[in-house]
């Protein structure tokens, strides 16, 4: 401000404005040195404020802060958004800052875009194989399947993996001449018990478990194909275990195997 010719008065006005604003009124008489990470997080987005921008641009403004820091400042951006009413541009490769913090999400792959949307479109409605593989924590699974034939439009693998293909699913992959097909469902999606008769299931032993507390993650292995699963934490499960899945078709997607788009209901 002062390199920009403002009144000391207007300067004084607009620095406490921020600082209120950023909590960081205390840390006013401090040297760079002497703050923290996050303090100094603060002080660059100060900065910004009180040029009274139309437009922030951020570029992974949070990469350098340890894990709880990183999730402070994500609530304390998003507030200062709503604050502010401007729009924030950010660069992230962390896709649990995009869908917390975004009203839409640009998702690009080797700088060309692949979607755009607002995070549940994206999740619930990825177009492509990429897309529906970085949306979502953890990531989807993906089953890559060949496919001997059609005609009772179901796929049965090693023994481990029984999945009805839909109606659409078989009509594309032979009208596309397909010999294979990807298969993907979401880790919250897979429901561990024992199948109905003639229900979709996914067999597969235990290889690492992962206590969050209110939930488990599960590593599994189902013949050539690792799968990760999510259940709640009140599960008792054991390494080594052979356990049922059964996936909420409603839920799966299809992806064809050249294009890598995602099959859409005709």
């Amino acid at each position: 401000l002062k390199m920009r010719k403002f009144p000391k008065e207007e300067i004084d006005k607009r620095v406490k404005e921020a600082a209120a604003i950023l909590g960081i009124e205390e840390y006013l008489d401090r040297k760079p040195k002497e703050l923290s990470g996050g303090q100094r997080q603060r002080v660059a987005v100060g900065r910004a404020i009180v040029r009274k921008p139309k437009v922030f641009l951020f570029d992974e403004p949070l990469s350098n802060l340890d894990a709880k820091l990183r999730v402070q400042m994500r609530t304390e951006l998003s507030r200062l958004h709503n604050q502010l009413g401007a729009t924030m541009i950010y660069v992230t490769h962390d896709q649990i800052e995009a869908m917390t913090m975004a009203d839409r999400i640009v998702v690009m792959q080797d700088g060309k875009i692949q979607q755009i949307g607002g995070p549940l479109e994206l999740y619930n409605n990825p177009v492509n194989k990429f897309v529906a593989g970085f949306i979502g924590s953890p990531p989807m699974n993906f089953i890559d399947m060949e496919i001997e034939n059609t005609k009772d439009a179901v796929i049965l693998q090693d023994e481990n993996i029984y999945i009805k293909l839909p109606e659409y699913i078989k009509n594309h992959i032979e009208s596309n001449n397909r010999k294979s097909i990807c298969f993907g469902i979401r880790p919250e999606d897979l429901v561990m018990r024992r199948p109905d008769k003639d229900e979709c299931f996914i067999k597969a032993e235990v290889d690492v478990i992962e206590p969050l507390g209110d939930e488990i993650h599960l590593y599994l292995k189902g013949g050539q194909h690792n799968f990760l699963a999510r259940i709640p934490s009140d599960i008792i499960v054991s390494t080594g275990d052979t356990l049922y899945f059964v996936p909420d078709m409603n839920k799966s997607s299809f992806f064809d195997p050249i294009t890598e788009k995602v099959v859409k209901k005709q």
